[in-house]
């Protein structure tokens, strides 16, 4: 019965019948300069929700993460020091862009999302 529930839902999609179009997710990566193998940050933006991994396996430097949204300037701040952590969150109507900073060992760096 699931697999006619999920052929259903596919098949709705694949048509484009109103209210089942299906947008791209985008995805991003933001890392420090230690690199990525050390600290980062790795996400998808889809229909209004920021799903992000924040990482660190730095053993000098704790992994701030910023997710700043334009123009409301909503700001959601994520530190992990040796581990991982995941962060969810919605963005506010009307948002048009979101930058994602990683700050960690050796400085910061940022990505600009356009929404």
């Amino acid at each position: 019965m699931k697999s006619l529930v999920l052929v259903a839902a596919l098949g709705a999609v694949a048509l484009g019948f109103p209210g089942t179009a299906a947008v791209a997710a985008t995805s991003f990566e933001v890392c420090t300069p230690a690199g990525c193998a050390v600290q980062s940050v790795r996400g998808t933006v889809d229909q209004g929700r920021v799903v992000a991994t924040v990482t660190d396996r730095s053993p000098v430097s704790a992994l701030t993460a910023e997710f700043s949204v334009s123009p409301q300037g909503v700001r959601t701040r994520v530190v992990v020091d040796d581990g991982v952590k995941r962060a969810m969150f919605r963005l506010p109507v009307g948002a048009n862009q979101l930058i994602v900073t990683a700050c960690g060992a050796g400085g910061c760096a940022s990505k600009t999302i356009p929404l």
